[in-house]
């Protein structure tokens, strides 16, 4: 759990804490939105309108880290995958408080 810890990008942090909030499993649109707008509601910039997934790409890339490290499970639902904390996730979240 220390190694995540450390090793864990702030993106990553930012999308676990935004699918933690969730009470559904989430799409990756709606991840980018709802870690988005966690990461202004919390006024940890000083850029008010700043945001941490900035792209596509940089959601995918941290999605799949997340995915890759079982902290996330993932759902086919047709075409769209949905995206859950796993129960390791939800430890890690409780190691990082």
């Amino acid at each position: 759990m220390d190694i995540l810890k450390k090793n864990l990008s702030d993106e990553s942090k930012w999308i676990l804490s935004a699918l933690i909030t969730s009470t559904n499993p989430t799409s990756k649109e709606k991840l980018w939105e709802l870690t988005n707008t966690l990461y202004i509601e919390k006024g940890i910039s000083n850029d008010p309108t700043a945001k941490i997934i900035s792209s596509r790409y940089v959601l995918d890339i941290h999605t799949a880290r997340l995915e890759g490290a079982g902290l996330v499970e993932v759902t086919a639902l047709g075409r769209i995958r949905v995206y859950s904390v796993s129960e390791f996730g939800r430890m890690l979240i409780t190691h990082l408080s």
